[in-house]
């Protein structure tokens, strides 16, 4: 898990400079090391989060020789969880490895089969392969897009990146926000990341999930799709029973190989169904030894839970009886309202992107986790796009369940939010694993009738079904629904109104060409100052602050105000 970068020029050489000044906007995602590759007009860049062998033999970029003597550099981002099983199979068809990580063993994989490799991994993973001998490049992203990996076509070359942050430090790069983009953004900061490859930053594009794009020497790039879970649905059995069956199966398989890890592995607990789940297998796995734990670290027990003290949107209740059920050892981080608001600036400039939340909570919560030295999370994100978690799909047709599903997962709502966990999680240097997006139980699930997530007032039918006896009866049987939310209306009658107020005098937003900024300016002002926001605007300030993160994005990005600027005296 790291930050990857990289230039193919086509009208002259690549700098070391210029290779160095781009990777290291990524120290962030990759404090455990650097390392940069040059050959002539194609550099490749890398920042290393260790996770799996420690040693120097597991930087990248990493040169791999094929049996037929063929010669690749591979920069990569990610894991591919099955890395050891596919190691015995390359190392029978003649492979062979110096190293013990899943690097090694994805480049191998590539050099045996080609782009048919891609439907053998099971992880999630954005990666760069430079073949020496056709001085071709070929950049890949995993099936969902967990992974961030953006383009651009520059001055003659293309470059990536894991960030958008990181086109900045190209010389000759103007940054410059996407005006036709704005208005969607604004009207549903969801409804972009998963329907379209363009992004915030004007000229930068996305690489979509199950997508590759090559780039030839001479100057062609093609993307291409590789993946569509459409395609690869399975036959699920018959009985209702016996499918709770297979997908307990899938599960607790799919949380055992991403707890392999030669660092400290923990998770996120909210008390939510989700991430209960997975802290329950995670006991469940190590107790029963139901499943073989393959190169599981020892301390695995820690679990990160956030409260708001005094707060609706506060769970530990919830949160204390899975770790009672667990054994896990808690710890909680409280926020403190005047401390968080210091970070909403920061936290803008790590998400680099328009949402319509502050991310503050999620950011501070991963902060811990890496102060406490535990560097790999496995968390229950992508369970409520996939198995109807919301409390709107029970009011949906059934006939209309899993086509809506299908567009939340792939679409609209788990693209912006896989975006933003990567960006809080890998802004200090987090790896997050999700064992509900293993691509076994998705396409599972999606083959499933609607009937099997949803059914007697329960969202989660199967997921819920398929834990008896492994997590609390409390949590597994809890139908109340918070979410990770920021306590948005306490800050706007607190902590965050000098940032609001120099936000709606900027240019952007009183002249602003997408919303009525000079009418809006006053009403927000006055209330701030009495302190008027109650619950019944909990959803206007959100809306509000879609929009004044729009006008940050500018100060930050485009007119390069420094972050402290923005943070001062809050």
């Amino acid at each position: 898990m790291c930050g990857i970068a990289g230039i193919y020029s086509f009208n002259g050489e690549v700098t070391q400079e210029r290779i160095d000044c781009f990777t290291d906007t990524l120290a962030h995602r990759g404090p455990d090391g650097r390392g940069t590759y040059l050959d002539g007009n194609l550099a490749l860049g890398h920042r290393r989060l260790a996770i799996l062998d420690l040693s120097d033999a597991g930087r990248c970029p990493m040169e791999y020789v094929a049996p037929d003597g063929t010669r690749y550099l591979i920069t990569y981002n990610g894991e591919v969880y099955n890395f050891v099983e596919l190691k015995r199979e390359l190392e029978g068809l003649g492979h062979r490895f110096r190293t013990a990580t899943d690097t090694e063993v994805v480049v191998a994989a590539y050099a045996q089969w080609g782009e048919k490799a891609l439907l053998k991994f099971n992880g999630m993973w954005a990666f760069a392969i430079w073949n020496c001998r056709e001085r071709t490049l070929y950049l890949c992203r995993d099936r969902f897009g967990i992974k961030p990996l953006y383009y651009a076509g520059y001055r003659n070359s293309v470059a990536f990146a894991s960030e958008l942050k990181s086109f900045l430090a190209l010389e000759g790069f103007t940054p410059a926000l996407d005006h036709e983009l704005a208005p969607i953004l604004l009207s549903n900061s969801y409804a972009y990341e998963g329907s379209t490859d363009r992004t915030v930053m004007a000229g930068v594009r996305r690489l979509p999930g199950g997508c590759s794009l090559t780039v030839t020497g001479t100057g062609q790039a093609s993307v291409s799709r590789w993946w569509e879970t459409r395609d690869h649905l399975p036959e699920v059995p018959k009985s209702y029973e016996e499918q709770v069956e297979r997908f307990r199966e899938i599960l607790l398989d799919a949380v055992a190989i991403r707890m392999r890890s030669d660092v400290p592995v923990g998770s996120c607990l909210s008390g939510g169904v989700d991430s209960t789940a997975i802290a329950s297998i995670m006991a469940h796995l190590h107790r029963g030894r139901t499943n073989h734990l393959e190169r599981c670290p020892a301390d695995w027990q820690r679990a990160f839970v956030a409260t708001f003290p005094g707060t609706a949107i506060d769970e530990r209740s919830f949160a204390e009886v899975a770790v009672r059920h667990t054994g896990a050892k808690p710890l909680y981080t409280v926020f403190d309202q005047e401390e968080a608001v210091r970070l909403v600036a920061e936290s803008v400039w790590c998400m680099e992107d328009i949402y319509g939340g502050v991310a503050v909570p999620v950011l501070s919560l991963y902060q811990k986790m890496r102060e406490s030295g535990v560097y790999v999370s496995l968390d229950g994100h992508g369970g409520d796009e996939l198995l109807c978690g919301y409390t709107w799909y029970l009011d949906w047709p059934m006939q209309n369940v899993n086509e809506n599903l299908y567009r939340d997962f792939h679409n609209t709502l788990l693209p912006a939010i896989l975006r933003n966990y990567d960006r809080c999680s890998m802004a200090h240097g987090i790896e997050v694993r999700m064992p509900l997006m293993d691509w076994r139980l998705v396409t599972f699930s999606f083959a499933l009738e609607a009937s099997a997530k949803i059914g007697g007032g329960f969202t989660k039918r199967i997921l819920r079904d398929s834990m008896q006896g492994i997590m609390p009866v409390a949590i597994r049987t809890r139908t109340s629904k918070i979410g990770f939310n920021s306590p948005m209306i306490d800050w706007f009658n607190g902590g965050m109104r000098p940032l609001i107020e120099k936000v709606v005098r900027h240019p952007l937003w009183v002249e602003s060409p997408y919303f009525e900024g000079a009418k809006l300016q006053e009403n927000i002002l006055a209330r701030c100052r009495h302190q008027a926001w109650g619950k019944e605007h909990w959803g206007e300030t959100l809306h509000i602050w879609t929009q004044m993160n729009l006008v940050l994005w500018q100060m930050l990005f485009v007119e390069r105000t420094p972050v402290e600027e923005l943070g001062v005296n809050l």
